[in-house]
């Protein structure tokens, strides 16, 4: 998933962006409002760490203009110990704020949850080159169409909506197969999810061993 990076303080947004990207995130960075506006209006972007002091246009602008055509997750970046400032981010609907000074993993735990809050539906599954969507059962890698089947995707879905949950083989034939299907042999699992990483790239599907599967997302581009 990509994130956009608002902060003018060189040191900062570098140091945000180096540490981001070592943990997979995709990070758009930019250094005043002008800039973020047009960032965003130019590329696809999921979340927004946007501090509230900015050349141009303020944080506070650029989430109002953020706010009139999506409603991605936004949280803001402030050394404001000023409930002043809070309330007018909140009021122009930010989803949270961090104050500096702040721990880069403070700040990696509070976008996962934000990340996850917002896309957990798994209606769009996003992760590294690949894209599923599950209401219409496509799906692409590196931009490329790819061909899956019905029972792939179940199971794709089955691991996400347990995530970080260990799935034994049997647990997830009896949560995909119907009741009037023919029940496969617990094996017939692998199969499925050696071709959901072999199409797909999911190296965030871990085999357990002697035990069965799970995913495990960080929720990054």
């Amino acid at each position: 998933m990509n994130i956009l990076v608002v902060e003018d303080e060189d040191m900062i947004l570098e140091g945000i962006c180096e540490y981001l990207g070592e943990h997979e995130y995709y990070c758009i960075a930019a250094s005043d409002g002008q800039e973020a506006i047009e960032k965003f209006k130019n590329n696809e972007i999921h979340l927004v760490l946007l501090d509230i002091m900015l050349p141009k246009l303020n944080g506070i602008e650029v989430l109002q203009y953020i706010r009139k055509t999506s409603k991605i997750p936004v949280l803001m970046l402030t050394a404001f110990n000023d409930d002043d400032y809070k309330i007018k981010a909140f009021s122009g609907l930010c989803d949270g704020y961090i104050e500096k000074p702040f721990s880069l993993s403070l700040l990696e735990t509070r976008i996962n949850a934000l990340l996850k809050r917002h896309y957990s539906n798994y209606s769009i599954f996003n992760y590294k080159d690949c894209q599923v969507n599950f209401t219409s059962y496509k799906a692409t890698y590196k931009g490329e169409d790819v061909s899956v089947n019905a029972k792939e995707l179940k199971i794709l879905e089955l691991l996400l909506k347990n995530e970080n949950i260990v799935l034994t083989r049997n647990q997830i034939i009896d949560g995909v197969w119907k009741e009037d299907e023919s029940i496969p042999y617990d094996r017939v699992v692998d199969v499925y999810i050696k071709e959901l990483r072999k199409k797909l790239g999911l190296d965030c599907i871990k085999t357990i061993r002697n035990v069965g599967y799970k995913i495990t997302i960080k929720w990054k581009r």
